[in-house]
């Protein structure tokens, strides 16, 4: 199993904390940034490598990581040009194994990985059950099989937020590929990665099931409110 990690954004929404350091480089404590989380966490999965996906001041993130083992490094020049769906693209033809999906800036406690790691299915989609909000990618369920994932469900009918990280086999990965192909061609670069995922609901394609984290812990760090929690809850 493969780790990917996107890494490529620049973090805008953070204000004078990102102007010039990459949001997965922001400090937790005075001994790890986010990104130290993930990969340290990473690093008890036994995973065969871990791909990092860089673009908004990618040395940074290089020299960062050089003191750790099995990383490559896949930089995408046009960060500033697509979203999500975009730079995991970029990592399509390196990735050859099934492969655990996060977000630089996304913690989560071990034991969702660890559950996440022995669940059943080729797509599994950690979520938290709770009433959400308009700027949350959502997920929409019924008897208990997922039939959306977007930004845009209403967040009243919503049964609540995907957490951003996931768990693909190696046997949707031409799917992606071809899917995302679909996407770009069509002259839209801002598509996120879930819009791949909403294709395999649509067409029926896999075995794509949800995983509710129960009373975990998790924090995708978007503004400064998040930050400040991401160092209560996870920092030393």
């Amino acid at each position: 199993m493969i780790g990917v990690i996107l890494a490529a954004g620049k973090g805008s929404r953070l204000g004078n904390y990102t102007v010039d350091l990459p949001k997965s480089l922001l400090p937790l404590d005075n001994e790890k940034t986010l990104l130290d989380y993930n990969l340290k966490l990473l690093e008890k999965l036994d995973l065969k490598k871990i791909i990092i996906i860089t673009g908004f001041n990618s040395g940074k993130i290089e020299n960062h990581v050089s003191g750790y083992r099995n990383i490559e490094i896949i930089y995408n020049p046009f960060w500033d040009s697509c979203n999500v769906l975009g730079s995991l693209y970029m990592a399509l033809d390196k990735i050859n194994d099934d492969f655990l999906f996060l977000h630089a800036d996304t913690l989560a406690d071990k034991e969702i990985w660890d559950q996440l790691v022995e669940a059943k299915g080729e797509m599994v989609l950690p979520y938290e059950r709770k009433q959400c909000v308009e700027e949350e990618m959502k997920i929409l369920m019924k008897d208990n099989t997922i039939i959306e994932i977007s930004k845009e469900i209403d967040s009243n009918k919503a049964d609540g937020e995907f957490l951003g990280i996931a768990k693909f086999s190696k046997s949707t990965i031409p799917f992606f590929k071809s899917k995302a192909e679909q996407l770009f061609k069509k002259g839209n670069l801002n598509h996120y990665m879930e819009s791949i995922i909403q294709c395999a609901i649509d067409e029926g394609k896999f075995d794509i099931s949800v995983m509710d984290i129960l009373d975990y812990n998790f924090v995708e760090v978007d503004f400064e409110e998040d930050y400040i929690r991401a160092k209560s809850e996870f920092g030393k």
